[in-house]
């Protein structure tokens, strides 16, 4: 994600927030930690039931919020996630218990 300067006054530990102010680009090989802040939403999950996390390089839905421009990123190439090792990937997520 080209534009993934954060906002050091607006960002919290849960919740970032980019300017996109200014586009960074990667050279082959390099690898960048990449915060991706999810639209606040309630949800109940029954014993079972998942939670699936897409990650694309496309805007697949659009500016689905009210208030939040459309961004359609100019990225190209293959895109990895790193999961494991020096790198390794989380998905944080404020949880409420009943």
């Amino acid at each position: 994600m080209s534009t993934r300067h954060l906002d050091s006054e607006l960002s919290t530990d849960e919740i970032p927030a980019h300017t996109f102010d200014r586009v960074e680009k990667l050279a082959v090989g390099d690898v960048a930690e990449i915060q991706i802040d999810l639209s606040p939403v309630g949800l109940v999950f029954h014993p079972g039931e998942q939670l699936r996390l897409v990650i694309s390089a496309h805007n697949m839905l659009g500016a689905i919020m009210p208030g939040v421009p459309f961004h359609e990123p100019q990225n190209t190439g293959i895109h990895l996630v790193h999961t494991g090792g020096a790198h390794a990937s989380y998905l944080q997520l404020p949880l409420k218990t009943a």
